[in-house]
């Protein structure tokens, strides 16, 4: 029988709540856009590649959280639009996160080729090589990858709250800003 450490995972989901500025609720991101927004944030402080306002804070929390990470600081970012049209963003760590970045390079390479011969990345090329990496890696999560659980073995989701920022004349949303983040087991998700 094999046995799984539980303090080595691979992989976490990720949640993204924003302040709701006339009522100041957190409700989910789930616009495409600003997940990507809210994803580059995490991933840029988690990789140590923030130029500016760096927070260590959510490292050091992460890292409480995730020892692969802790040991081997690197994290890849999946975006996966889900099965319920509810997109899920998970974090791949350790690594896990080096064999991620395998899988997905096939796909660099089709678009590279792509805008080579063509002006854009939307060859069929391109686009076989995105669906299949996108297959591939949920194969691997699912079957190579070990989720990060709590200690009595639950499964967690990483949360983490922004507040909207906008420009001043226009009023339009610019991006946001990181409020505070929680680790939480699945099943005692509930609504902010």
């Amino acid at each position: 029988m094999q046995v799984k450490s539980l303090s080595f995972k691979g992989y976490v989901p990720v949640k993204f709540y924003a302040k709701n500025p006339l009522n100041g609720k957190y409700s989910r991101v789930i616009k495409h856009e600003n997940l990507r927004k809210c994803q580059g944030y995490i991933v840029r402080n988690l990789n140590g590649t923030a130029k500016k306002n760096k927070n260590e804070d959510f490292v050091d929390f992460y890292s409480q959280h995730d020892k692969d990470y802790e040991e081997y600081p690197f994290v890849m970012s999946m975006y996966d639009e889900g099965k319920y049209q509810e997109p899920v963003i998970y974090m791949i760590t350790g690594r896990d996160a080096d064999k991620a970045k395998e899988l997905a390079k096939p796909v660099g390479i089709a678009k590279g080729e792509s805008m080579e011969h063509l002006g854009n990345t939307k060859s069929f090329e391109a686009k076989y090589a995105a669906r299949s990496y996108f297959n591939n890696i949920r194969y691997f999560l699912n079957k190579c990858c070990n989720r990060l659980k709590n200690e009595n073995n639950k499964d967690l989701t990483l949360r983490v709250f922004f507040e909207p920022e906008y420009t001043k004349k226009t009023k339009e949303l610019k991006g946001f800003k990181y409020v505070a983040c929680d680790m939480t087991a699945e099943d005692s998700l509930q609504a902010v």
